[in-house]
């Protein structure tokens, strides 16, 4: 199953243990197919580099490098579909990466914690829903450490 999760999911899963965190195990099971465009790659890179996350980094002992080769790990790259002229996201534009990635991966949802995407609810019929609510929806007898 194909999925796209925006960079607030990665943050969490990569430096913290919680419901992101199991989404990354169920990727290295193979159980779900997790999305990447270049886009969506840099803009994690990106944000990985903010000094606010560099004290959590530096306390698990890694550096913005090492997470984005585990990334690489776990993911599909494609290349971006962009099929309409103008922001997707009126309320958020640098959003609409997310949404091009999923349409290129033909993904089966969108997980994500950002207000703008979940306010959405689906992109070309494909469902932009929590972790929470994606957990539940496909992994409800996941224990959640």
């Amino acid at each position: 199953m194909r999925l796209v999760i925006d960079t607030n999911i990665w943050i969490s899963g990569l430096l913290w243990r919680g419901m992101s965190h199991e989404l990354l195990r169920l990727a290295e099971k193979g159980q779900v197919t997790l999305c990447l465009t270049a886009d969506t790659l840099a803009e994690l890179s990106r944000v990985l580099g903010y000094q606010r996350l560099q004290p959590r980094l530096k306390q698990l002992g890694l550096l913005p490098a090492d997470l984005i080769t585990y990334v690489l790990t776990l993911t599909t790259l494609f290349e971006p579909v962009e099929t309409e002229s103008g922001p997707l996201v009126a309320a958020d534009p640098d959003d609409d990466i997310f949404l091009h990635c999923a349409l290129a991966a033909q993904a089966v949802y969108i997980v994500s914690g950002d207000q703008h995407l979940l306010a959405l609810g689906e992109y070309r019929r494909i469902p932009i829903i929590t972790i929470r609510d994606f957990l539940s929806r496909e992994f409800s007898t996941l224990v959640i450490e």
